[in-house]
């Protein structure tokens, strides 16, 4: 046994008591007030104390997992109910927006060019400069979003110039070339020209706003089709 200066016995033989029930060194120095590395000159050569260091280890995994699956069951609880209250005042809404021209056409225009399997992603994506302004204007009407936080990006063939294109987009749509990213080139095809100024894309990230406008397009359509 390690031998220790008499004026510490007390808290030496306190420490080896608790770490014998499990403490940890943080808890048995809060209690036994020494410090951590006391403890673990102490105790590190005893081998019953690295036994319960592997085994609090094992409880700390064992704790940690439960906790993160207790906050990620919290998380997705409160996001169903954000997301059964998105569609709730889609139903609402839908009722007050149904006569305007503006609302059906971004509908509409989704419904034939857009995204319909990202959950998290609304891309509305066609070749024409005024369909993408109608749309953009539906977004920030409808659906509240500011435009500066639209995302926009080109697909274009080989003989086109990015940097032009880009300027033609931007002239036309209203945005600016920094709400541009991640505009691709097609390979391996012709390079006969086809289209102008590329495909443009317009994005807007949200799982929520994507609910509504998916609610809502289910809500016309049925309608259209009594």
């Amino acid at each position: 046994m390690t031998k220790v200066r008499h004026y510490k016995q007390d808290a030496y033989e306190q420490a080896l008591a608790f770490r014998k029930r499990g403490f940890t060194y943080n808890e048995i120095a809060k209690i036994c007030d020494v410090s951590v590395s006391t403890l673990s000159n102490w105790l590190a050569h005893e081998p019953f104390s690295k036994k319960i260091a592997t085994d609090n280890a094992e409880k700390a995994t064992l704790q940690n997992t439960k906790r993160l699956a207790l906050i990620n069951k919290a998380r997705n609880t409160e996001r169903k109910g954000q997301y059964a209250e998105v569609v709730r005042l889609a139903e609402i809404e839908y009722k007050n927006y149904r006569t305007s021209q503006l609302f059906i056409a971004g509908l509409m225009l989704y419904v034939s060019e857009g995204d319909n399997q990202n959950e998290r992603l609304i891309r509305m994506a066609n070749s024409r400069t005024d369909l993408h302004r109608i749309f953009i204007r539906f977004l920030t009407t409808y659906l509240g979003v500011q435009k500066s936080s639209i995302r926009f990006w080109l697909l274009l063939y080989p003989d086109l110039d990015e940097v032009t294109c880009m300027k033609h987009w931007c002239k036309k749509t209203g945005l600016n070339a920094g709400q541009f990213y991640k505009n691709q080139v097609i390979t391996g095809r012709s390079t006969k020209r086809t289209l102008h100024f590329g495909v443009g894309n317009t994005i807007i990230g949200s799982t929520l706003l994507k609910k509504k406008l998916m609610r809502w397009i289910e809500l016309a359509t049925k309608e259209l089709e009594k």
